[in-house]
């Protein structure tokens, strides 16, 4: 068994290079390099030659829509609808914002714009008009008074309900007519 090697190119046995087995791997290498050649000039004309067939013809109608090119038609259809909506109420919130800006702008300017004008803080109580809601002009007036101004308009304006203390120390819900809806001026825009 010691004498069995492998034929490496050399001569099977002997130790010694074959001379013949150089020029059959030279050869067989040259009949890859032609072979693989012919395949890269064979798949070019092909390519070619596709090329030229899938033009259609100038005149030919167009083909008939499959499954799938009916659905994504309709899909591409849906998104520019869907865009388009989405596009108009941006649009109509953007103008309903400006517009809302505007009406702001309009309302403080009369009282920022007010020659003189100063704010005055504190906490005086609305009187309750005939009709139940809050009169806070005569509360307007008395803060910016007592602040050592003229007469004002009211800024802010804060409700409070004011029920008995029995009724928060039980912790159940108030029968009607045992609180009171209380409105006071917190700012007031003086003269």
């Amino acid at each position: 068994m010691a004498g069995f090697q492998r034929d490496h190119g050399w001569g099977f046995m002997s130790g010694c290079r074959n001379a013949s087995s150089g020029s059959h791997v030279k050869s067989a290498t040259a009949r890859r390099a032609a072979f693989a050649l012919a395949l890269l000039v064979a798949g070019a004309a092909a390519a070619q030659e596709t090329e030229q067939r899938t033009e259609p013809p100038p005149s030919a109608a167009p083909p008939p829509f499959g499954v799938l090119e009916t659905l994504g038609r309709w899909l591409e259809d849906s998104k520019a609808r869907i865009d388009s909506h989405i596009k108009n109420t941006t649009d109509a919130a953007k103008d309903a914002a400006k517009d809302a800006a505007e009406k702001a702008g309009q309302a403080t300017t009369g009282i920022v714009l007010w020659p003189g004008s100063k704010v005055a803080h504190g906490r005086v109580r609305c009187a309750v008009a005939p009709n139940g809601a809050p009169d806070c002009t005569e509360a307007a007036n008395a803060l910016c008074r007592s602040k050592g101004y003229g007469p004002g308009k009211s800024l802010e304006i804060n409700t409070a309900e004011k029920c008995p203390t029995w009724v928060w120390l039980s912790g159940r819900p108030a029968p009607e007519g045992t609180c009171k809806i209380e409105n006071f001026v917190l700012q007031a825009a003086c003269q």
